[in-house]
């Protein structure tokens, strides 16, 4: 895979939609920043790392074979892809948050923001971005984010790291088969974080709901059963999970 690396940018995702609509490139492209300014998470957030201990990259999906209705297919398989490069990596007890979240130990050590360009009624290209805590060991008013160096004591070369990440990432994008996807939704499920307990939800209005997490729907709804065995879908603006 092509990589692309800066010093400093605001935001990769920003800087390879900017890159994806200006060059015409079939092949996946990797942005890599040393320092990414204002990178952003899900809702919004704020994705906030020290500059040159962590990855903060975005690599360029082009032309995914995924119906527009499925796109959270995406969403799922990048997130399993990326469990499967840190078991590499041996990193023990990983799981996804939904609906992207990478955690380790119980502990959020990256996320994933995909924005999907869309052209002709189909996914010209996935912009596929990444934040990895690596090498970074404290975490001001983030009690549950962690880095590998936290959980497993070594310092890590960044660059192998983001080589392990990305073997498996273009795994995915070269098959360019819908029967990638098939198992996605039952495989993204088995390693939900949560599955099947017990879990507490802050509502948007700020009130508590107490729901089991049972797996999600083929469009990244989150499925709940609460009071009285009711199952209900919620979307990522509706609740957020907490510790």
């Amino acid at each position: 895979m092509h990589i692309i690396k800066v010093s400093a940018t605001e935001s990769t995702n920003s800087l390879a939609r900017e890159w994806f609509n200006t060059n015409k490139y079939d092949s996946p492209i990797c942005i890599i920043a040393s320092n990414q300014t204002s990178g952003r998470g899900q809702r919004g957030a704020r994705w906030v790392s020290n500059a040159g201990e962590n990855l903060t990259f975005s690599v360029i999906y082009p032309k995914p074979s995924v119906d527009i209705t499925d796109q959270f297919l995406i969403s799922a398989a990048v997130g399993l892809q990326l469990l499967k490069a840190l078991k590499q990596l041996k990193i023990n007890n990983l799981k996804l948050k939904w609906p992207n979240d990478i955690m380790a130990d119980g502990y959020k050590i990256g996320g994933v923001l995909i924005e999907n360009i869309l052209q002709n009624n189909q996914i010209g290209a996935s912009i596929i971005g990444i934040g990895l805590n690596v090498n970074q060991v404290d975490f001001p008013e983030l009690p549950k984010a962690a880095s590998l160096k936290n959980l497993t004591g070594t310092i890590y070369a960044t660059e192998e790291v983001l080589s392990v990440i990305l073997e498996h990432l273009e795994k995915m994008i070269t098959s360019n088969d819908n029967s990638f996807f098939e198992a996605v939704l039952e495989d993204y499920e088995t390693n939900l974080f949560r599955r099947k307990k017990a879990s507490t939800f802050q509502l948007k209005d700020g009130s508590l709901l107490i729901g089991i997490i049972l797996g999600v729907t083929p469009s990244g709804l989150l499925k709940l059963k609460v009071e009285d065995e009711e199952i209900r879908t919620f979307d990522l603006k509706e609740l957020k999970l907490l510790f």
